[in-house]
Order: structure tokens, then sequence, then C-alpha cells
């Protein structure tokens, strides 16, 4: 994020600095960033102030197994018809504090039958077709996270634009939302027992 300093804050700092008044040179530093730590959130605010509520937005997928799509190498191993695995996912985008919250909740995952969840991540992609990964919210392939928290609610949390990854790596959660609501994002959730993927969803709002 780039602030924007008026040019006559420069020139008061350096008026200060020049008859060594130093604390009035803290005092008015400070004034500085605590008016551009108001004016960074507003921004997110206002961006959504035409099309939606300032208190936020809600989104949610869907998850099931029969939109997961897998390559020819997991094709014969693969039953739809058997599994009744599904979960839903909610996401809130506060525009306030610029974060994204998320509840998951999965049904039909046993550890014991060596199938609980190992990852659970949010992909760029349209129904039916796979794509890249913008953001995770568990891996314990790589030792991120937990992706079990208790019975029903799998994994909740957090997160900001600083986790953002692949393709949105850089970039704001309002570029996130915008491929989201265009219907070209989903939640992909992996498990011991299905590595290709265990089930998925399109994310739409709430």
């Amino acid at each position: 994020m780039i602030f924007r300093i008026p040019k006559i804050f420069f020139f008061v700092i350096v008026i200060c600095y020049v008859q060594k008044m130093f604390l009035s040179t803290i005092i008015v530093i400070s004034f500085i960033l605590y008016i551009n730590l108001l004016y960074i959130p507003q921004q997110n605010v206002d961006a959504f102030s035409e099309d939606d509520d300032d208190y936020g937005i809600s989104f949610v997928a869907d998850l099931d197994p029969e939109q997961i799509i897998v390559s020819n190498d997991y094709d014969e191993y693969r039953d739809y018809d058997d599994s009744d695995v599904q979960g839903v996912v909610y996401l809130f985008y506060d525009p306030h504090f610029d974060d994204l919250s998320y509840e998951v909740y999965l049904e039909g995952l046993s550890y014991i039958d060596g199938d609980d969840v190992e990852i659970i991540e949010i992909h760029l992609g349209i129904l039916g077709e796979n794509g890249p990964i913008v953001l995770s919210f568990c891996n314990e392939k790589k030792g991120k996270g937990h992706c079990r928290e208790g019975p029903g609610l799998s994994v909740e949390g957090f997160l900001t634009e600083k986790d953002l990854k692949g393709p949105l790596k850089g970039s704001s959660l309002y570029e996130l939302i915008e491929w989201i609501e265009s219907g070209e994002a989903y939640v992909y959730v992996q498990s011991r027992d299905h590595p290709e993927g265990e089930i998925r969803g399109q994310i739409h709002p709430d």
C-alpha cells in the first residue's frame, strides 16, 4: 500500500528539524502516521460502498466429491457413488480490517479410516476446471497449521492480503473477491486417502 502524505507535512518536518524542535518533530510524524492508518482502511470501505454493505461481504461454498477434477492416473480409483463426504465453507470479508475470515465444516471423514484432511485451499478456476492455489487455510503435508480442530468444525481463522500466493501474490483481497464474484474461485480439500482431491466447491455470495 502507498501512503499519500501531503507535501505540507514534509515542509513542517524540515522546519522543526532545522530549529531543533525534536519533540515537535516527533508529534508531527506521529500525527501523519495516525492519519494514514485511518486512511488505509477507509480506502477498502470506499471500494465496496457502491455495491456492497460497508459491514462486509459473506460468501459460501458447498463441497462435494463430484466437483473434483482428477487426472487419468486417478480415474480408476475414484468412486463417487460410495462417498458420503461433504462440507461447507463460510467466508467473510471485513473491509475495515481488510481481512478474510473462514470457517470450514466437513462430514464423512475419519482419521481412523485414513482419510483425514491434509489440505484446505482456495484456487482460481471455473466449475469443471482445475486452477492455481491463491490462499491456504492449512497444509499438514508442509507442516502449516492443522486441518482438524474438532468434531464438525474442521478449521477456522483469518487471512490477509499478505497470505495471497500464486497469481495473486502481492495483490489485494479485493482482487480475490472479484474472482469469486465472477464465479472463478473454489475451495479444494485433500485427504490422506484421496491425494487427487477429496471434495471441492465453487465460492459464491451468501
